[in-house]
């Protein structure tokens, strides 16, 4: 909230795999003094939960079992999984090509999306993943849809999963990520898309104090105009 109980804006940020989003949203929300909401990430608790059950999410009785059973929440940056943290445990290819599978089915979608709303309702947070400007919160304020060639995106991606300790050649996190690209774009239920009225930003070749310093200039141009 600002002023006289104002409420502040949402902001939302969707686009591929290694597209900067992540980072980028993290950046912004911080300097915006900003709630910064993953949406990605709570999917991928979920996915993480299915994959340490051993439960197969083609069996819809053993899957809706798992999602009646289990809490996942955002914490400050942390991802809690029935109050387990699992924020370093969500990030390895496996458990991405699981939350890509996930994020088609109907049941997993009725139990995250309300969530995530209620996370957004108050104002002031950016909402990052592949769906928010269009299915979670399209009545945002300001929508953004990074982008980046594949060869790029790939090289992000290898970067952040060598910091972590997971060596994968280029390649494979090349197919990965084409792979992923194609489901999420090809799924019947919110597939990625360009939000309509998202601003697009190719983060291709730039830095990003770059990218944020764009995003920054129209959240500021948008937080004018609504408090004229």
């Amino acid at each position: 909230m600002s002023g006289a109980g104002r409420r502040e804006i949402v902001i939302t940020i969707d686009g591929p795999a290694g597209a900067g989003k992540s980072t980028v949203a993290a950046a912004l929300a911080g300097r915006l003094g900003y709630t910064l909401i993953d949406t990605g990430a709570l999917y991928r608790g979920l996915a993480w939960a299915a994959r340490e059950a051993g439960v197969p999410i083609e069996d819809g009785r053993a899957l809706r079992h798992l999602l009646d059973r289990t809490d996942v929440r955002l914490e400050t940056g942390r991802v809690l999984v029935n109050g387990r943290d699992v924020t370093a445990e969500i990030r390895t290819p496996a458990v991405s090509q699981l939350t890509s599978r996930l994020t088609m089915l109907a049941p997993v979608r009725d139990k995250m999306t309300p969530i995530q709303r209620s996370l957004a309702a108050p104002g002031g947070a950016v909402l990052e993943g592949r769906d928010t400007g269009s299915v979670v919160w399209p009545e945002a304020e300001v929508k953004f849809y990074l982008d980046a060639d594949l060869d790029t995106r790939a090289r992000r991606r290898r970067a952040e999963l060598a910091a972590r300790g997971l060596g994968v050649d280029l390649e494979t996190v090349r197919a990965d990520i084409a792979q992923r690209d194609r489901q999420d774009a090809e799924r019947a239920l919110a597939p990625l898309m360009k939000p309509e009225g998202a601003v697009v930003v190719d983060t291709t070749g730039q830095g990003i104090a770059e990218v944020v310093d764009t995003l920054l200039r129209v959240v500021e141009q948008t937080r004018c105009c609504t408090r004229s």
